[in-house]
């Protein structure tokens, strides 16, 4: 049953203003006036599909409407009551293994069950370092061999990530099946948020909600990986849920199970993401104090959720306090220092982040969620605004969802990186929010129409649905994006080692020259952030050879480095000789052999039992003459070079024997 109790006075307007908001930052390209284009090259082809498209499919829903009226009345009567006839468990149920299979098998045919992002692989290879009975590795003594992005390596070995995204990963690696892990939690997901809007908005709604979320093509494609914003997305959705409960119970009981229950839910994602637990924690918080309304079950539980809460975030604090040398000191800032931190600053590469930036942040997530969220032929945040600008009164779950929202984006436009990842991915979060205004806004909708027009749009969203998903031949769709996502590079080191027979193997990585040089400049001792710089301020020979300069420098001297090594590149690239020296050359001719990337086979080293890397076979970074380095420790192994060689017109990787002359 809808809870309509709660409309707070005076606030009519909020959800006309956050329609606006959408529409000036979503649906007007602001980040591409603000940029030249650069933010989003492709809505120009987003807008022709949607007029395109879109408006067909429009024309034909208002003819439908228009001219068979009796027809569209009858279908869609038959259709709401089959739909609301089928027993809430069967339904939601129905719906959240369907989200689990699709997300499992999206993620065996588009990415092979393998990590396709730095953050993926190291939280996996933290994963395993928990699994070792540790909370970190000691250093390598070869860090340039097995250096890696968002990895500490010098004084202790672990990933940037606070300990909850591994511990999620490392229950599932335990379990034999971490790739599953993220898309049962986005079937619990399901769960919870058709828990909280029955509550807050009804049994249609939630239904409705039920159904968007589980085809949301952007919770499908982001659960089929190892990211952490899938686990924090079921605690958002846990605490959600049982703040509807708490909001309304009377009961004492209930009333600390469900404070007790948001407090760990929240605290928990603390020591996954911390911001987006700070944005959930000022939503849910916003609403339990204007929910009060001098209850004394309610106040009293407060004090149950803040012990709650406090219990995980305790751990996070002691687990940094033993790797990161503090208990509120991230692991972010043991890599790039104060320049990670959140607002306006220049970033660890350099780059100022201004507020004009973060506008541009603001708007490209909302543009994106346009097209990847659901992949309709309408843009997602145009019918999300419809529903917000029709709404005539608001309740007080309105503007939770709404503030969820806006607060999401508003944090992570402070934020100085440009996150995406299979969509904007710093919205992940308020994903609940974001998908149950838009189940919701052709009820809002059809509540101020009559006639043709509420046909209209009642049909809309599931047309929409049904071009996504079924029009395969499109460019535009879940289809066109499944082709694109395998057409992405899947490698499988463990399978492949076992095809070949390795036994007792080191194996080499040829990444190219230009994560050979940044490895390079990480074992000088460079930041992340210095070496990213150094790498786009000039060419890859420059750097390679004013790398070589500096390792050569005898007495070898920190003091300075950074600005020789600049000095020396930016020297080079001025006065470039007419002749490509030697050791550019050979980069040139290996790189030419064949390049890999290193990120999915990282993750597959095994970590024996004096904390150091072992196991069958271990997989390095190949740095040419450099590998000797390594002879000491893995002489006794068979070496060889992972390559790809053309056969019959398909890439075949290849385990050939190690030889020194390349």
């Amino acid at each position: 049953m809808r809870t309509t109790r709660g409309t707070l006075p005076g606030a009519a307007a909020i959800p006309v203003v956050a329609a606006l908001l959408l529409c000036v930052l979503g649906l007007y390209p602001l980040a591409n006036q603000l940029t030249g284009g650069a933010a989003a090259p492709w809505y120009d082809h987003a807008r022709t599909f949607w007029l395109l498209i879109g408006g067909t499919l429009l024309l034909v829903l208002f003819a439908l409407s228009r001219w068979a009226p009796a027809a569209v009345d009858t279908a869609w009567r038959a259709a709401t009551t089959r739909a609301m006839a089928i027993p809430s468990r069967v339904f939601v149920g129905g719906a959240a293994l369907f989200a689990f299979a699709a997300a499992a098998v999206i993620f065996v045919a588009c990415f092979g069950r393998q990590p396709h992002n730095a953050d993926e692989v190291a939280q996996l290879f933290h994963a395993k370092i928990l699994l070792s009975g540790r909370l970190a590795l000691p250093p390598d003594p070869h860090p340039e061999f097995f250096g890696m992005d968002n990895m500490i390596d010098r004084t202790r070995w672990y990933s940037q990530f606070p300990i909850g995204g591994p511990a999620f990963l490392a229950v599932g690696l335990a379990l034999g099946a971490a790739w599953l892990l993220n898309p049962a939690l986005l079937a619990l997901s399901i769960l919870s948020v058709y828990g909280f809007a029955r509550r807050t908005y009804g049994e249609a709604t939630a239904r409705a909600s039920v159904l968007l979320f589980a085809l949301c093509p952007f919770a499908l494609f982001v659960s089929a990986s190892f990211m952490n914003h899938v686990p924090v997305l079921w605690l958002a959705t846990v605490a959600m849920m049982q703040l509807s409960i708490w909001a309304d119970t009377t009961s004492h009981r209930a009333a600390n199970r469900s404070a007790g229950l948001i407090g760990l839910a929240i605290g928990v994602a603390f020591t996954v993401r911390p911001l987006d637990a700070l944005v959930v924690a000022a939503a849910v918080g916003a609403m339990q104090l204007a929910s009060l309304r001098g209850s004394t079950v309610r106040a009293r539980s407060l004090a149950v959720q803040v012990v709650a809460g406090l219990l995980p975030v305790a751990v996070l604090f002691l687990v940094d306090a033993r790797t990161n040398g503090a208990p509120m000191r991230l692991g972010y800032e043991v890599l790039y220092g104060s320049a990670h931190q959140l607002g306006f600053h220049v970033d660890p590469y350099g780059t100022p982040h201004t507020p004009e930036r973060a506008l541009i942040f603001a708007s490209k997530y909302l543009l994106q969620l346009n097209v990847l969220l659901f992949e309709w032929p309408l843009p997602a945040v145009a019918i999300i605004a419809a529903g917000l600008a029709a709404m005539r009164r608001p309740t007080r779950w309105d503007y939770f969802l709404l503030g969820l929202l806006f607060v999401q984006l508003a944090a992570y436009a402070a934020y100085w990186h440009d996150g995406k990842f299979r969509g904007p991915r710093f919205l992940f979060t308020a994903l609940p929010a974001i998908v149950i205004l838009a189940a919701h806004a052709p009820f809002l909708l059809a509540a101020v129409t009559r006639g043709t027009l509420r046909r209209l749009v009642l049909l809309t969203v599931p047309a929409c649905v049904l071009v996504a998903w079924l029009a395969y031949p499109l460019g535009n769709g879940v289809g066109a994006r499944m082709r694109t996502y395998r057409a992405l590079s899947r490698v499988d080191p463990a399978a492949m080692a076992k095809a070949a027979g390795l036994r007792h193997a080191l194996v080499f990585i040829n990444e190219g020259v230009e994560a050979r040089n940044l490895h390079y400049l990480w074992e000088l001792g460079l930041t992340r952030g210095s070496a990213a710089r150094l790498m786009v301020s000039a060419s890859s020979c420059a750097v390679r050879l004013s790398i070589d300069a500096e390792a050569a420098r005898q007495p070898a001297r920190e003091q300075g480095r950074l600005d020789r090594l600049v000095e020396g590149a930016l020297a080079f690239d001025a006065h470039p000789p007419e002749i490509l020296p030697d050791a550019c050359v050979e980069d040139v001719r290996r790189d030419s052999e064949g390049a890999e990337g290193f990120a999915p086979f990282f993750p597959a080293n095994e970590i024996d039992a004096t904390g150091h890397l072992g196991g069958n076979v271990v997989y390095a970074l190949d740095l040419g003459a450099h590998n000797e380095a390594l002879r000491g420790r893995f002489g006794s192994r068979t070496w060889y070079r992972f390559e790809r060689r053309v056969v019959a017109g398909d890439s075949v990787p290849v385990f050939t024997p190690y030889s020194t002359m390349r």
